[in-house]
């Protein structure tokens, strides 16, 4: 059955180490695993709109408008990691702030967004191997005392995003959204977990 300890176990099997009992075991390698695991996920997480974490919402105006600019503003449900679109027949200019959607269209705010996912059950089986790749690129170094694996599983990250992607692609009417460019490049300084600035275009 799938859980956070066999996504760790897949990647200490990909860096050909030992596997853990637990996140909970006092060992070192269980220590760092646990700590970079939702950081890792949700990175993940956020650099495709994928469809087993798509959730839908109709959020309310806030009480305090924005103070130019914008007629009105909407709080980020908690659990959003990456918005992927605003029902907007008018075609109102909107972006993100902070947690925020500023924008002049009217409540409630119909939205579809990528969300935390905390149950590995829930995930879709290639997005796992693609977590767990990523997982094992991200701690590589820690682990095994060297760089040399390092950029080997980075590339097989990617090779097992793409993979993932086409399936979760098929399995709906294609989005006019473009993956992160996560999926080729680490951009230096991007922030895990926020969801992106918005442009005023609908992503």
């Amino acid at each position: 059955m799938p859980s956070e300890t066999s996504i760790a176990n897949a990647a200490l099997t990909l860096l050909g180490e030992r596997r853990i009992d637990s996140l909970e075991d006092s060992t070192k390698t269980a220590r760092l695993l646990k700590e970079r695991f939702t950081e890792v996920r949700n990175d993940t997480l956020r650099a495709y709109p994928w469809n087993f974490a798509t959730k839908r919402a109709a959020i309310p105006k806030d009480v305090i408008d924005p103070v130019w600019g914008f007629d009105n503003a909407y709080t980020l449900p908690t659990d959003c990691l990456r918005l992927i679109n605003v029902n907007n027949p008018g075609g109102h200019p909107y972006r993100i702030e902070g947690r925020k959607i500023v924008t002049d269209i009217g409540a409630p705010l119909q939205i579809e967004y990528t969300a935390e996912v905390n149950d590995a059950q829930e995930m879709d089986v290639l997005f796992r191997q693609a977590f767990a790749a990523a997982l094992a690129a991200d701690v590589a170094e820690a682990v095994t005392g060297t760089s040399t694996k390092v950029e080997e599983l980075q590339q097989m990250m990617r090779q097992k995003m793409s993979a993932a992607r086409t399936p979760d692609a098929q399995e709906s009417t294609p989005r006019v959204v473009e993956a992160s460019e996560w999926l080729f490049a680490r951009e230096e300084g991007d922030t895990v977990g926020n969801v992106p600035s918005g442009s005023g275009t609908p992503l």
